[in-house]
């Protein structure tokens, strides 16, 4: 509709607009501070390079008053190079050289303004910061009152007990479990997770610390916060050093592949196994562990002997099979699951699992017949992974009926996906 406004005034006063010539930031997160505007600045471009005469702007008043360094901007760019300005939409008026003068000293104006508002702005922040007034508005910290303040004494005990078990040498998940164990709810009511006990103990709020600008330290040293703390300023620093050097045997260590992610399911309780390691041990554990009682379950199985056995029942199917058909022939889905809790069947995912697409061409070159449990483990370690996840819609976790020591397959069931013959 603007548009249209501003070819019609154009052809009154004899201008022709090429499609190509029209700029235009249709998007409202253009007048947010920082944000990208590529049609503003294609008209700049187009203003400085002399390939337009002329230009037309509508509301320019508004140009002036929200972007006033823009406007300046412009004004300035089409004054050097020759470019005559025009307007409509507003009483500003860019043909006359004393709306031009007016514009501009009132557009320096608004941009002297915003910029002092800034500075005036930023030293506030700035002192409440250093007097250690708390942040205004959003979600109340966990352990403190609106505004914190007051100390609420029995969640400022959870932070406590959260710091003295990580100093201590327990790993994020073993607290956020003991927590939801022990009944204990989040700020919002909901179960702990690792991520909510990380940011326990990487906020400098529980030490008494105000944060400015992503640090806690003035010209004057750190900044005390008038709230009262949770913990010492020295076990905080302390959780930090841990917390970088737990990240950093992390990183060192090397990644261990889990060649069935995404297939295992407990039988129990209907989650997905995950990959997880103790020491050098690699298994699948079922996820609902971090789930609070009676909902979690410790189920796992060991991911070596798993993996060798459900490799040996796919060597069995291709070996069993004659011929590949052709990827033309071969369905492209497979059904996943049954995934969701037992004894609830009026949630869609009980029994049906999630639908998988699967490209046509995952058997494609696969050797079948007498050759196969050779040629099985020529293939490289990612296309095992899709033929395994063509072969079985899932492979399902009993619970274990021998000693500890022994592998035990009867708990085993490997769900059929997609038959070759």
């Amino acid at each position: 509709m603007q548009e249209r406004q501003g070819r019609k005034y154009a052809a009154g006063i004899g201008i022709t607009v090429p499609a190509h010539l029209v700029f235009a930031d249709e998007r409202r997160s253009v007048w947010n501070a920082g944000s990208e505007r590529p049609g503003w600045a294609a008209l700049l471009t187009a203003v400085r390079s002399g390939r337009v005469p002329a230009v037309l702007l509508l509301k320019p008043l508004m140009l002036v008053r929200h972007r006033p360094a823009d406007a300046v901007e412009l004004l300035i760019a089409a004054q050097e190079h020759g470019v005559d300005l025009y307007s409509t939409g507003d009483t500003l008026d860019l043909t006359d050289p004393s709306g031009r003068e007016a514009a501009l000293s009132q557009a320096r104006q608004f941009a002297g303004k915003a910029a002092s508002l800034s500075k005036t702005v930023q030293k506030l922040r700035r002192q409440n910061a250093d007097d250690g007034r708390p942040h205004g508005g959003g979600r109340r910290a966990y352990g403190y009152g609106s505004g914190m303040h007051p100390l609420i004494e029995e969640e400022a005990q959870t932070v406590r007990q959260i710091y003295a078990r990580f100093l201590a040498g327990d790993s994020l998940r073993a607290i956020a479990g003991d927590l939801n164990t022990r009944g204990i709810p989040t700020v919002t009511g909901a179960t702990w997770t690792t991520g909510g006990v990380s940011r326990i103990l990487d906020a400098p709020r529980y030490a008494g610390l105000r944060v400015f600008q992503g640090g806690v330290e003035s010209i004057d040293g750190l900044r005390r916060a008038v709230w009262e703390p949770c913990v010492d300023i020295e076990d905080w620093k302390r959780a930090q050093a841990e917390r970088a050097a737990r990240s950093a045997a992390a990183d060192n260590r090397p990644r261990a592949d889990y060649l069935l992610t995404g297939l295992v399911v407990c039988e129990r309780c209907r989650d997905h196994m995950v990959g997880s390691i103790v020491g050098d041990y690699r298994m699948y554990a079922c996820a609902s562990k971090n789930k609070p009682a009676p909902d979690r379950c410790n189920r796992h199985i060991g991911a070596k002997s798993l993996e060798e056995h459900v490799q040996q029942a796919a060597v069995e199917v291709l070996q069993q099979s004659s011929t590949v058909p052709a990827p033309s022939d071969l369905p492209v889905t497979v059904r996943r699951g049954p995934v969701g809790s037992p004894g609830r069947p009026d949630q869609f995912r009980t029994g049906h699992g999630r639908v998988e697409t699967q490209s046509a061409y995952v058997l494609d070159g696969v050797v079948t017949g007498p050759e196969a449990p050779s040629a099985w483990w020529r293939l490289p370690e990612p296309r095992r992974r899709d033929v395994l996840r063509f072969l079985f819609a899932s492979i399902e976790i009993g619970d274990k009926t021998t000693s500890r020591s022994v592998f035990d397959t009867s708990r085993i069931k490997i769900l059929p996906g997609l038959s070759l013959d």
